[in-house]
């Protein structure tokens, strides 16, 4: 299983718990109609019962519940995609419509029930794509009456910052806050993270998020899962050292490639005003098949 479909199936096990849905539309979703839905009646359906067609997907996430006594739907797309998808709006649509005609299908009801479509982004770049269908249609004569709307709402996490997360003080916010940062972010302010899982395990299944939670850091810490099973706040603060441990292990080999790539710069330098191998294996210490294999490199990206 590759490092992406790791990531996109941890994210889709996190927000299979009600607490952590709530978490997200009260924290993340600056929406007014979320004040009024009625979290007690949070109900996961599964994506599977809403096959798509070709090589469209369903969401990832799909909750119902109520507000006013009438049904929607929380429709959550995770995107883990390396660069943007400037037609996601149009992606996002097709897997609405999709999700809507499967709702017919199964019933017999001459009206839909709303849907509140959410796109989780947690890729690199900044996400600069469209929210709006019809801001990917060309000036026109045409109505814009008579062309398809959609609007997805866009949370993406490389844009919040990191202090606004550990204030929230809820399981998303500690997710997010994960993500967001490298190992070494992380054990700065482990003791802050702490205090968050602190208040997520008073909640319901506040205990199996924390491990959920806990066993993301050690994934991005390279340690074994379950290598420690999380019962209580104790036991996270005890596995402070362990962290500690293997963030200077990160931090060292960090240094490392940084200084293996200041040496290699030099020497590419060196070769470009003709220097001599032996001159610049003096220099750098790199050998002589080393340097040889730079100027190979060289040679190959001036062709």
């Amino acid at each position: 299983m590759g490092i992406k479909q790791r990531h996109n199936n941890w994210f889709m096990h996190i927000f299979n718990y009600p607490v952590v849905v709530k978490d997200l539309l009260m924290s993340f979703v600056h929406e007014d109609f979320v004040k009024d839905l009625e979290f007690a009646s949070l109900k996961k359906l599964n994506p599977d019962f809403f096959p798509a067609s070709g090589k469209s997907r369903h969401a990832d996430v799909i909750y119902e519940i109520t507000s006013h006594g009438q049904t929607s739907y929380i429709y959550i797309f995770i995107e883990f995609q390396s660069t943007v998808d400037w037609f996601m709006p149009l992606r996002m649509a097709r897997y609405m419509l999709e999700f809507y005609d499967e709702l017919r299908r199964s019933g017999k009801q001459k009206f839909l029930n709303p849907s509140f479509a959410i796109l989780l982004y947690n890729g690199e770049p900044i996400w600069n794509a469209p929210e709006n269908l019809s801001d990917l249609f060309l000036d026109s004569s045409i109505p814009k009456e008579f062309l398809p709307e959609f609007r997805y709402y866009k949370i993406a996490i490389n844009e919040i910052p990191k202090r606004d997360l550990l204030r929230l003080r809820n399981a998303v916010s500690a997710v997010f806050f994960i993500e967001n940062s490298n190992p070494s972010e992380i054990n700065k302010n482990y003791d802050e993270l702490v205090y968050i899982l602190r208040e997520v395990i008073k909640k319901t299944c506040g205990v199996e998020i924390i491990q959920q939670i806990m066993n993301r850091i050690f994934e991005i810490y390279r340690l074994p899962q379950n290598s420690k099973t999380i019962t209580s706040i104790e036991d996270i603060m005890e596995a402070k050292n362990m962290l500690e441990t293997k963030t200077k292990i990160w931090e060292k080999e960090i240094l490392e490639k940084g200084i293996k790539k200041g040496i290699e710069k030099t020497a590419i330098n060196m070769i470009k005003i003709g220097e001599t191998d032996s001159k610049i294996a003096l220099c750098t210490g790199l050998s002589i098949e080393q340097i040889v294999e730079l100027r190979n490199r060289i040679q190959k990206e001036n062709r």
